[in-house]
C-alpha cells in the first residue's frame, strides 16, 4: 500500500494559478497535509480538497476537474493533484476498484462509493452545506444526481513514446458524470460522453456564485451490512 502511495504522489505538480477572489479558509489542527489544496483527516478518516465554482449554467461532464483542465464542462475545479487525492482515499479505508471498461463488453466502474460533501460561505457570512449530488441535476428525471461516485482509481499506464507511468487522471479527470478510463471518481453505471446523449446538467439553484471557494469532503460512504 505504502508503495502505492509513493508512486502516485511522485508523479508531476499542478500549474500556475488564475487570479481568484478571497478565501479566508484555514486548515483545522489535526488535519495532515498531503499537497496543495489537500488535506487528509485521521479523525474522521476523511479527506479534504479545496476548490472553486466553475460552471453554473450548462452540460456537464465532471463534477470536479484540475483547474485549467476541464472547466467549461465541470461544477467544481481544484489544484490538488489527482494522484494526491488517490493516495488520500486510500488512507480514508476507501478500496479502488476499476475505470469503466468498453471492451470486449461494457463494464461499469467499481470501487467504494465516495460520499462527497461541499460547505461554503456566502457573501453575508453565513455558511452552508449540501451533499455534492444536489448541485448536479438529471435532465431525464428532472432531479438531483442519486448515485454515490465511486473510487475507480483511473488508469496507471507506459507512454510508448517516453516509456514513462502516466496517472491518467492527471489530465484532470477527478469526479466525472460521463464515463472515462481516466477517471479517479465515476458513475457505477453507464453515462455517455456524447453531446447528443449527455443528461446531467449544472443544478443552478443550488449552487453559489462562480468562482465561489468550496471546501470539498470526500468520504467512503458506509455499506448496509447483508
Amino acid at each position: 500500500m505504502f508503495a502505492s502511495l509513493i508512486l502516485l504522489i511522485a508523479l508531476a505538480s499542478p500549474g500556475p494559478a488564475d487570479p481568484q477572489p478571497a478565501d479566508t479558509f484555514k486548515p483545522k489542527a489535526g488535519w495532515k497535509p498531503l499537497g496543495k489544496d489537500v488535506w487528509f483527516d485521521p479523525l474522521t478518516k476523511s479527506l479534504i480538497l479545496r476548490g472553486r465554482v466553475a460552471l453554473r449554467e450548462g452540460a456537464l461532464e465532471h463534477l470536479i476537474c484540475s483547474r485549467g483542465s476541464k472547466d467549461h464542462e465541470s461544477t467544481l475545479t481544484t489544484e490538488a493533484p489527482p494522484r494526491i487525492i488517490h493516495a488520500g482515499l486510500l488512507l480514508t479505508g476507501a478500496e479502488q476498484g476499476h475505470p469503466v471498461r468498453f471492451e470486449p463488453k461494457f463494464e461499469p466502474p467499481t470501487g467504494s462509493a465516495i460520499a462527497i460533501e461541499l460547505t461554503w460561505t456566502d457573501p453575508a457570512g453565513k455558511p452552508h452545506k449540501a451533499d455534492a449530488r444536489t448541485w448536479v441535476r438529471d435532465l431525464k428525471t428532472d432531479k438531483p444526481l442519486e448515485k454515490d461516485w465511486v473510487f475507480a482509481g483511473s488508469e496507471l499506464f507506459i507512454d510508448p513514446r517516453t516509456k514513462e507511468k502516466v496517472y491518467a487522471a492527471d489530465d484532470g479527470d477527478i469526479a466525472t458524470v460521463a464515463n472515462f478510463p481516466s477517471s479517479l471518481l465515476d458513475l457505477p453505471f453507464r453515462s455517455s460522453a456524447s453531446d447528443a446523449d449527455r443528461v446531467y446538467v449544472s443544478n443552478t439553484e443550488a449552487m453559489p456564485e462562480r468562482g465561489t471557494p468550496v471546501t470539498i469532503v470526500l468520504k467512503p460512504r458506509p455499506q448496509p451490512r447483508p
